[in-house]
């Protein structure tokens, strides 16, 4: 008789665990409207630096709430960073910037990493980037060089306001030499 109890006790457990078992909903799924509607934003950030168009570069950024925050390639070195939440001050480096290198090149990781948050309006957007730009013909960086190169990788807040998806804030977190000679095996 007991032996049947535990036969029956187990063929319950059986049913349970299946009927537990199909298919999941995966945890922060992102709609695909959402997911490429950030992706369009991020191809229009890349687009506006490397064509210098200041215009489209800064159609990225929501210009309420802005916040930019670099490490300046120094983990754990907080007295050289740099932080202001001024979109003029974004739009007037990416002047300076634009005004002193042409072909600037910049290579962004793909798929971004894309984190909603559980409001489903503030996403958390995390890649990798290369840039690197060059002086005009004639001109010259301190120490005779042509051209510059970054490294590091880029955590972005984007808001989604009335439908739309910006940029809030953009946290730098830029390679030293050291971890750029280790990321690119030199």
């Amino acid at each position: 008789m007991l032996s049947y109890i535990a036969k029956i006790i187990c063929v319950f457990i059986l049913i349970a665990s299946l009927i537990g078992c199909g298919d999941v909903d995966k945890l922060n799924q992102i709609p695909p409207e959402d997911r490429l509607a950030i992706n369009s934003v991020l191809k229009r950030w890349r687009e506006g630096y490397e064509t210098e168009d200041v215009e489209t570069y800064m159609s990225a950024y929501w210009t309420e709430g802005f916040r930019y925050v670099s490490d300046m390639g120094t983990d754990g070195d907080t007295t050289d960073d740099l932080e202001f939440d001024d979109i003029r001050d974004e739009r007037d480096a990416a002047i300076r910037v634009f005004t002193r290198f042409q072909d600037i090149e910049i290579e962004l990781s793909v798929p971004p990493e894309i984190e909603i948050y559980e409001d489903g309006i503030k996403a958390e957007v995390r890649n990798h980037y290369r840039i690197q730009g060059f002086v005009a013909d004639g001109e010259s960086l301190e120490g005779g060089f042509t051209g510059w190169f970054a490294e590091g990788d880029n955590m972005f807040i984007f808001e989604k306001r009335e439908n739309e998806w910006r940029i809030t804030e953009w946290h730098d977190e830029a390679f030293n030499d050291e971890e750029i000679r280790l990321a690119n095996k030199l």
